[in-house]
């Protein structure tokens, strides 16, 4: 297959590792080669989520290698660097993503929040996604407020020049009130993108939901 996949959310929590870990799960139960790549984590839970990733691939490849780099503050990139004094290695981070793709039939990366959270000084995860020359799967709320936030992360990702292959709604609360009904269906249409599917809030029916991603994405 020999492709890959840029995961973002809409803003942090949208449920961007929720949703890549069913996908990787999924992808591997049915004998596919695929990877899991998180370039950048901030805070102990950012690490813990490259840990959910490394234990679904069975630590086949280093956790260092799989999350290369690691910033203690759970902050953005840019800012935990600075307070941390570090220097995030672009170069290093391309060609970590160059090699799994060669080596794997799948490579999912995940992003650090949305597509404007910076990385760097005048350098934002948007613009790690282009590098990598990877299209998008866009991870949004199901709930209020979900129409604005995936309307922009649609049009910068469209302003970048990025291709995106479809949105994951993701269930954060597991109410369903007019909100999310709705929202199911006016997404696709506002965006003129593709509903991927709707990842429910608990383990019912998660499996369902990654086979459908991964049917429309990798057939």
């Amino acid at each position: 297959m020999n492709r890959g996949m840029f995961v973002t959310g809409t803003d942090t929590g949208a449920g961007k590792t929720y949703v890549m870990a069913a996908t990787l799960a999924e992808l591997r139960r049915r004998g596919v080669k695929a990877a899991a790549y998180k370039p950048i984590s901030c805070g102990e839970g950012g690490r813990n989520d490259a840990k959910i990733y490394w234990e679904l691939m069975e630590r086949e490849q280093p956790l260092d290698l799989l999350n290369p780099v690691y910033l203690k503050h759970p902050l953005a990139p840019s800012v935990a660097a600075k307070l941390e004094h570090r220097r995030i290695d672009l170069a290093r981070i391309v060609a970590v993503c160059r090699q799994l793709v060669a080596d794997y039939d799948v490579v999912l990366v995940e992003g650090a929040g949305g597509l404007l959270v910076p990385i760097k000084r005048n350098y934002f995860v948007a613009n790690l996604a282009k590098e990598l020359q990877l299209p998008l799967l866009i991870v949004s709320r199901l709930s209020l407020g979900t129409i604005n936030h995936t309307l922009l992360t649609v049009r910068q990702a469209r302003t970048m020049g990025l291709k995106v292959k479809g949105i994951v709604l993701n269930d954060t609360t597991g109410r369903r009130g007019l909100a999310e009904k709705t929202n199911i269906t006016a997404i696709p249409e506002l965006c003129g993108l593709p509903l991927l599917g709707v990842m429910p809030h608990g383990p019912k029916g998660r499996r369902a939901a990654a086979r459908r991603i991964c049917r429309v994405l990798f057939g």
